[in-house]
């Protein structure tokens, strides 16, 4: 069988006390990826300095171009990559140094599998910091059905969408037509959809990755505004869209996607309450149609309830 190639796609913005450790990462691999792609995502600090010091470096390639957000970045950097496997590496993470020698033994070894997911394990420069995130895997095995990974994934609570998390084959996106959507939360999205379009899974629990997770300015970190509740109701529009493409994917076991439809339906919710956003009266309706529950409406309407026991004076339901 033919060497698998595989591109790491890194988008950067604003990272200039992170970056330089995680491309250190990169190029100290045993086995050396065949492409990396490096997108600037229009940085306002110094980070555009920091990654122009490896653009000699042998199939690096250096992108600048102005700020689209990391959905959209990642969707570029995937159109352009040249490899059969691409693997996303946000810029404040650091990977092991076997990550790509251990990822094309198992291609091989597994007749190029769709996914690989691995285990990772979590780290902070501040020794105080608490915040703790589980990013283990305790399933492990070669699987045939995305549909029974989903099922063990949740049943384990272990379907934490970090894309740091798995090696995917570039053809399971083009395929399928599937793109991260330009919103905060954007890897949740696409998380179900890809191992729902997977026929040949491979699950390793061994730590292949770092998630750094006391970075103040980070998504999941920073104050929450409008666009945290606002990426909730871009995810629940992504998944009933996939779940109505994809009845017959998603037949397989629709107990697990209306799921993860409820758990982010009362995440916008709550999100609304925390940052004074409006709620969209229309997605209330459409999640509870799509959810199917009967206790579900009505733990909706709590949420909106309290929500509306606030006196601000943005609190007013749209439809």
């Amino acid at each position: 069988m033919k060497r698998a190639t595989i591109t790491i796609i890194i988008p950067v913005y604003n990272v200039e006390n992170f970056v330089n450790e995680t491309l250190l990462s990169v190029k100290n691999q045993i086995s050396q990826p065949d492409e990396v792609i490096i997108i600037n995502d229009g940085s306002t600090d110094g980070s555009l300095n920091i990654i122009n010091n490896y653009k000699n470096l042998k199939g690096w390639k250096i992108i600048n171009r102005s700020n689209h957000g990391l959905g959209l970045t990642r969707n570029f950097g995937k159109s352009i990559a040249i490899s059969e496997y691409i693997y996303f590496l946000d810029s404040d993470d650091i990977i092991k140094k076997d990550l790509i020698f251990q990822m094309r033994l198992v291609i091989e070894r597994n007749a190029k599998p769709d996914i690989i997911l691995f285990s990772g394990e979590t780290f902070a420069d501040n020794e105080s910091t608490k915040k703790k995130i589980n990013l283990k895997f305790t399933l492990n095995g070669k699987y045939d059905s995305g549909s029974i990974v989903i099922r063990e994934l949740l049943n384990r609570k272990e379907a934490l969408p970090q894309v740091s998390r798995y090696i995917t084959k570039v053809e399971l996106w083009s395929k399928n037509k599937l793109n991260y959507p330009n919103c905060i939360y954007e890897d949740e999205a696409v998380f179900f959809p890809l191992l729902a379009l997977s026929k040949n899974i491979i699950l390793i629990n061994e730590v292949y990755f770092k998630y750094r997770i006391d970075r103040p300015d980070s998504v999941t970190n920073r104050k929450p505004d409008t666009k945290h509740a606002l990426g909730y109701l871009h995810i629940i529009n992504f998944i009933i869209e996939f779940m109505k493409k994809n009845p017959e994917l998603v037949k397989l076991d629709l107990s697990a996607w209306r799921y993860r439809l409820s758990r982010n339906g009362l995440k916008y919710i709550s999100m609304c309450m925390i940052t004074n956003t409006n709620i969209s009266l229309k997605m209330i309706v459409i999640l509870s149609l799509n959810v199917k529950s009967v206790k579900y409406p009505f733990k909706l309407l709590w949420r909106v309830l309290k929500f509306l026991s606030s006196n601000s004076p943005k609190n007013d339901l749209r439809n």
